[in-house]
């Protein structure tokens, strides 16, 4: 993935809005959340069963977030960012962040509208939080790096 990903530099301010401060302490670009939006609207018209924790991780997440046009921060994971992260302490799995998600070749591909790419979108570096299974069960999920789309 070399050439389509750059880390973040410490020389560079990491994080760059306009406009007010997030209102609950998580902001998205408008453009992630106007996705979420999307995604949600797509579970709630299927109804299906299986879809139920999706929505549930879905509308969270869109309830605690603020969107926020001209919002950068280089430590967070958005859609086409790659991410690298742990469950549960074990190995480090990477992928690209995908609202649309599409196979390629050599690249773990994690579709936003899953609930590792929901619990995943907007976190940033050091971040842990719940990640909710299919099976019900509950495990905890950290990001260790996070590269951006050039």
């Amino acid at each position: 993935m070399a050439g389509l990903h750059a880390p973040c530099s410490s020389d560079t301010n990491n994080q760059f809005h306009i406009g007010t401060q997030p209102r609950i302490g998580m902001a998205l670009p408008a453009t992630d959340y106007q996705q979420l939006q999307r995604h949600l609207e797509e579970c709630e018209k299927s109804k299906h069963p299986a879809w139920s924790l999706l929505t549930y991780v879905l509308r969270d997440k869109i309830m605690m977030t603020d969107p926020l046009s001209n919002f950068y921060a280089c430590d967070q994971v958005i859609g086409g960012s790659c991410v690298t992260y742990s469950v549960d302490r074990g190995p480090e799995q990477t992928g690209l962040m995908a609202h649309r998600a599409r196979s390629a070749s050599g690249i773990n591909v994690i579709p936003v509208a899953s609930l590792l790419g929901a619990t995943l979108i907007g976190m940033t570096v050091g971040h842990r939080a719940p990640l909710l299974l299919e099976n019900g069960s509950i495990k905890s999920l950290r990001v260790l790096a996070v590269s951006q789309p050039i």
